[in-house]
């Protein structure tokens, strides 16, 4: 809005006050440095429906965005490759690597959809915001900290991946990111994880 009415007065040479000037913004959330432990996982799994917790389990498995996931179709599977197409994700369309457990969450998924036929052919038939309330609760019941959020798993899968010693092109691959800066913000690596890659 502010710069609207910068650019009316001066592009356009209209003298006209900026209302919105005085106007003080809230400072930007930091981004959490939050990797999910194995336990934590397990916690939060335990606490959800089992659809919830498919869906949870991908998020971590695959550093998929909740809007992906939930975008899944039948025809997204290539599981003998063990390669799930994302379409017209955050990032345009792209491939995402699946490591064995997603594999074989996803043929589950595959197999609930198949047998409702209400599902038309989605996976998931949930909106975002169930998930998000869905693993609020679940957090909340299994006591854990409020930094346990659902898109803190895509951190914590883009860190593990980091941590293996993937360089930044193989890390892209996987998080959907198209630029290194954006990696950098997501893996959270301190001196003790690159330990095992210098010697």
């Amino acid at each position: 809005m502010s710069r609207f009415f910068r650019f009316a007065k001066r592009g356009l040479l209209i003298d006209i006050h900026n209302p919105v000037s005085d106007i003080a913004l809230p400072k930007p959330d930091k981004s959490s440095d939050k990797v999910i432990s194995a336990g934590e996982l397990r916690q939060l799994l335990n606490k959800l429906s089992p659809t919830m917790a498919l869906i949870v389990e991908l998020a971590y498995e695959t550093a998929m965005r909740r809007s992906e996931i939930l975008k899944l179709t039948t025809q997204c599977l290539h599981l003998d490759e063990r390669i799930a197409d994302v379409i017209d994700g955050k990032n345009g369309t792209r491939s995402v690597p699946l490591t064995m457990r997603a594999t074989e969450l996803l043929k589950e998924a595959q197999r609930l959809a198949l047998a409702n036929k209400a599902h038309r052919g989605r996976l998931f038939i949930v909106t975002p915001h169930a998930v998000s309330q869905a693993v609020r609760l679940a957090r909340n019941k299994a006591g854990l900290d409020c930094s346990v959020r659902l898109h803190q798993l895509r951190h914590t899968r883009i860190t593990n991946v980091a941590k293996k010693g993937f360089n930044n092109a193989q890390i892209m691959i996987v998080s959907g990111h198209r630029d290194t800066r954006s990696v950098a913000r997501y893996s959270h690596l301190n001196a003790k994880d690159v330990l095992h890659l210098i010697d």
